[in-house]
This record gives C-alpha cells, sequence and structure tokens, in this order.
C-alpha cells in the first residue's frame, strides 16, 4: 500500500472576510503538524496537475459555474470577499482555490489509475459536499461553506471520462452532503453512503433513512442519522452492520470518502461523540478492500473545525495507510443506554428499508 498526499499553498486563498470557522488555519495546522511529526518526506507530497479544463461542470449547471467565477472577479475589483449566503463567502483568490482543489482530487486519480499509488488524501480548501447542482441543495438555507462539489466531480470523472460502473462515496462529515445526494439521487453508477447527524438537530436538515434515491438510483442513497452523543461503540455497530455489508455486495470499483473530522467529540459546530478510533476503524475498513475489486482509495478533506483533531486524525490516516508507527492516544467513547437504544433503531428502520435492495438483515 502506498499513499500520496496531495496539498497547493494556493488553498489558503480562499480567505473569509472576518472571522470563519471555515478558514485558512485549518490547512496550515494539518500541514505543520505533519512537518513536525516529520511525516513529510516520508509520504510522498503531490502538488495538483492543473489541467485547465473546468471539470466543475462535470457536475454544476454552468449557469451557477459561471455566476461563482464572475463573483470572484467583483471580489478582486472591490478587493474584499463577497457573501454567497449567510454562511458561504467568495474572496479574490477562491476560484483559484476551489478550482485546484477540483484538480487535486483529479490527480489523484489519475495517480491511481497509473498504478503509482494505491490512494490518496486531498488536503484540499473550500470544502464541497453541500454544493448541488446549482449551488444551494436541496431543502439546505445556505451552501455550507462548500463552492464546488469535489468529490463529486471526481466521482463523476470516474464514471464519464474513464468508464467506471460503481464508484461508492463514503461521506463521514457531521453535515449530511446535500449536494452530493443531489446529484447522484438518480445514479446507480455511484452509490452514497452517509452517516451524519440527525437532521432534526443539524444543518443542513437532510438525510434521512427513507430518502433512498428514485429511478435507476432507488437503493443507491444511504443516509444513516445518527443521534447527538452516538459514540464509538455504536458508530462500531453502523460500521459492522451496514456499511460493511454494502461494500461487500456493491463491490464499488473505486472509493472516495467525503473525510470529514466534525463528528469528532471535540468539534464545536457539532455534538456526535466520536473519537479519533472510529476514524482509525473507516480507515482500517477501507483499507482491507484495496486490491480486490477496489482500484484506489480517494479521502477528501471536507469539515472539521478543531485544529487538533483535523492534525491528528490526518497523521493517522497517512500512517495507517502507508504502515508507518501511530498512536491515537484516545480512550474509545462509549454512549449512554438511550442513545444506543436510538441508534439500534436507526439501524433496524434502515435495514427494513434496505432489504428490498441488499441482502442485509
Amino acid at each position: 500500500m502506498k499513499f500520496c498526499l496531495i496539498y497547493d499553498e494556493v488553498f489558503k486563498e480562499h480567505k473569509p472576510p472576518t472571522y470563519h470557522p471555515e478558514n485558512p488555519g485549518r490547512i496550515e495546522h494539518i500541514w505543520r503538524h505533519l512537518n513536525d511529526k516529520k511525516i513529510i518526506g516520508r509520504v510522498s507530497t503531490i502538488k495538483p496537475h492543473r489541467s485547465g479544463e473546468n471539470f466543475a461542470i462535470l457536475v454544476h449547471d454552468k449557469k451557477y459555474v459561471d455566476v461563482v467565477l464572475g463573483m470572484c472577479e467583483e471580489a478582486k475589483k472591490i478587493n474584499e470577499p463577497i457573501m454567497i449566503d449567510g454562511d458561504t463567502y467568495v474572496s479574490s483568490g477562491t476560484c483559484n482555490a476551489a478550482l485546484t482543489a477540483i484538480d487535486a482530487v483529479i490527480t489523484g486519480i489519475e495517480l491511481v489509475l497509473r498504478g503509482e499509488y494505491s490512494g490518496f488524501y486531498a488536503t484540499v480548501r473550500p470544502p464541497g459536499h453541500h454544493a448541488g447542482i446549482y449551488g444551494r441543495a436541496l431543502t439546505a438555507p445556505t451552501q455550507g461553506f462548500c463552492i464546488f462539489n469535489n468529490v463529486a466531480i471526481g466521482a463523476k470523472y470516474l464514471v464519464s471520462r474513464k468508464k467506471f460502473n460503481r464508484i461508492l462515496i463514503l461521506d463521514i462529515d457531521v453535515h449530511h452532503g446535500n449536494g452530493t445526494q443531489e446529484i447522484f439521487y438518480l445514479d446507480s453508477q455511484v452509490m452514497y453512503i452517509s452517516t451524519h447527524q440527525d437532521p432534526l438537530t443539524i444543518y443542513p436538515g437532510t438525510g434521512r433513512v427513507y430518502e433512498i434515491g428514485e429511478g435507476e438510483g432507488e437503493g443507491y442513497n444511504v443516509n444513516i442519522p445518527l443521534p447527538p452523543g452516538t459514540s464509538d461503540d455504536t458508530y462500531e455497530d453502523v460500521v459492522s452492520e451496514i456499511i460493511i455489508p454494502l461494500i461487500e455486495q456493491y463491490k464499488p470499483e473505486f472509493i472516495l470518502i467525503s473525510l470529514g473530522f466534525d463528528a469528532h467529540k471535540d468539534d464545536l459546530l457539532a455534538n456526535l461523540n466520536l473519537s479519533l478510533n472510529s476514524y482509525e476503524l473507516v480507515y482500517s475498513v477501507l483499507k482491507r478492500y484495496v486490491g480486490k475489486y477496489v482500484k484506489g482509495l480517494g479521502f477528501v478533506l471536507e469539515g472539521g473545525y478543531n485544529f487538533n483533531v483535523l492534525s491528528k486524525g490526518s497523521e493517522i490516516l497517512l500512517c495507517l495507510m502507508n504502515g508507518m508507527e501511530y498512536t491515537v492516544n484516545e480512550d474509545k467513547t462509549e454512549a449512554t443506554p438511550r442513545i444506543k437504544s436510538r441508534v439500534k433503531e436507526v439501524i433496524k428502520e434502515l435495514k427494513s428499508i434496505l432489504k428490498r435492495y441488499w441482502n442485509i438483515s
């Protein structure tokens, strides 16, 4: 297993007007931590290849893309950021960062397909999974910090340009990826599985168990909404009873991961109670499928606003995938009896829906 890190300084050019949780410090701290731990140098670090092609239009309406590009030009003229909505901003450097973030995912995919690596970790900004076809997706009030949907574009690239038939997007950000769901809701060539905090308690308010896809995509959109307080023990049940059986039946040819660290107990924007042990579990599970039917893995940074968690979670990912030593240094969390019961109900309800499409019980 050989895994690379994809990074570019231009990701720091996406700058908020005032304090904002999604700021350049997120990737600055990741990079500094990986340097301090001497992981940079032992792990291949790749700069994205700028193709010059606007891959955003693979999934986004061209009018939306043109509006964003125009806002970037306007931000340059007035020399200050412009707000798309109450959460999401565009600065003079946003489009350079956002288009390079897409190129980072495409670069990683191409490196894997050429056999140079088994997978990649793209530490990109701005994030993307809330961005739908026209920007704001489904019933969400805002775009949730997102400009272009990096992971969705990567999946569409694999299907349309590389003729893959089965792509899995696994979204472990604490917020539901409403943009990703919207883009692939009618599609069986891309399965979307999302673990997220119960939409009744958090933005964007979408991602219920009965949202399973339509038409050819029916049964290929899987939402696993978890109650606040969900901990490592109950999350492990979700992985073993839902995610693993679906992977082993769908047999994806490539897996892209929307990697949000905001499901961690120390993130202040959400209320799940996971430690980094749950992230290590997901990494380990996915690694075992590479070389079977899975050609490669692509982890793409989404949310996560605690700098220490971002940094340590990134370290664990790169070390585990490259067979390097590491420690988690966090105790596993345990849910209360009430939360355990609620998670069991979610799993039971989801199984009753999915058994129409998959051998899951």
